[in-house]
């Protein structure tokens, strides 16, 4: 198969991998997308959000693009040689889709999906040693590489778990969810020790551009309610009226709220495809870690 072709046909199956995440998405039990108190018979239960057609197109375009450019720019990286990493990267996509779009719309990232694509990052433990590492040199011993992704993901979910516990005694609120440091468990074992380094820089560096605008956007809001309030015949009952709808107001429908889930996705997608040029970083800032590894 030609580079060309190769491209062509990868490109396209990475276009069609985002399809079957609407069908599950929108199959999916109602428990899997709420929080685990959830009650159907509450009042004002609030039923999960589920995906429009829109949603599966744009995850198509986007796919689509990234895998076109990584195998443009790297052909001998996911090819037939490296066919078990291609398949795994494939498959992983539309769990990715799922995560993003769950925890987008209703502030959940399923346990189920977190599971099934835990399962197939096992493919990831299985291409080290029939394709290798680009990240592991071959003479290593075969447990290095398996330690390599198992401390990776151990490390990355306790940090991040340490992070919540310590965000949420500052914040008096909960900071960071539970799906979330389960989800950089996946990440981890995804990328590697040194992998997952790439993985939470382009996590957070990205959330914190999009948490900036979010922030503007919040004081707008807020000196616009203030003002409201203030124009009122009566402040007191009108500022009562805001606070008790903010109380009754959802957690997933919270304006303020921003889902880490679909960054952490986003840079272990960004990882995995371009794996080769974040190994060049790395040697070239990072000599001394490189060294120990």
């Amino acid at each position: 198969m030609t580079v060309t072709s190769q491209t062509i046909v990868l490109t396209l199956i990475a276009a069609i991998m985002a399809v079957p995440a609407f069908f599950m998405f929108n199959k999916m039990p109602e428990t899997w997308l709420q929080d685990y108190d959830f009650d159907p018979k509450a009042e004002n239960v609030r039923w999960a959000k589920r995906l429009k057609t829109c949603h599966i197109a744009v995850f198509a375009v986007i796919y689509a693009v990234l895998v076109f450019l990584s195998n443009a720019i790297y052909p001998d990286f996911l090819c037939a040689d490296n066919w078990i990493r291609v398949t795994a990267l494939l498959l992983l996509l539309p769990g990715f889709t799922i995560i993003i779009m769950s925890d987008t719309l209703n502030r959940i990232i399923p346990d189920q999906i977190v599971i099934l694509n835990i399962a197939i990052a096992i493919l990831y433990f299985v291409t080290d040693f029939v394709c290798g590492n680009i990240w592991i040199a071959s003479d290593k011993a075969w447990y290095y590489f398996i330690l390599n992704r198992i401390i990776a993901a151990l490390i990355g979910s306790g940090i991040l778990l340490l992070v919540g516990i310590l965000s949420s005694a500052i914040a008096k609120t909960e900071a960071m969810g539970m799906g979330d440091v389960k989800l950089l468990f996946l990440c981890g074992l995804l990328s590697g020790l040194k992998g997952l380094l790439f993985v939470v820089f382009i996590s957070f560096v990205t959330a914190g551009v999009v948490a900036v605008p979010m922030v503007i956007k919040k004081r707008m809001r807020i000196a616009r309610e203030e003002k409201e309030i203030r124009e009122s015949p009566d402040p007191a009952k009108a500022r009562k009226i805001l606070m008790k709808k903010k109380r009754e107001m959802h957690f997933a429908d919270d304006p303020d709220y921003l889902a880490f889930g679909p960054f952490l996705v986003f840079g272990t997608v960004l990882f995995l495809l371009y794996e080769p040029y974040f190994l060049e970083l790395f040697d070239r800032y990072f000599a001394v870690l490189g060294a120990v590894g």
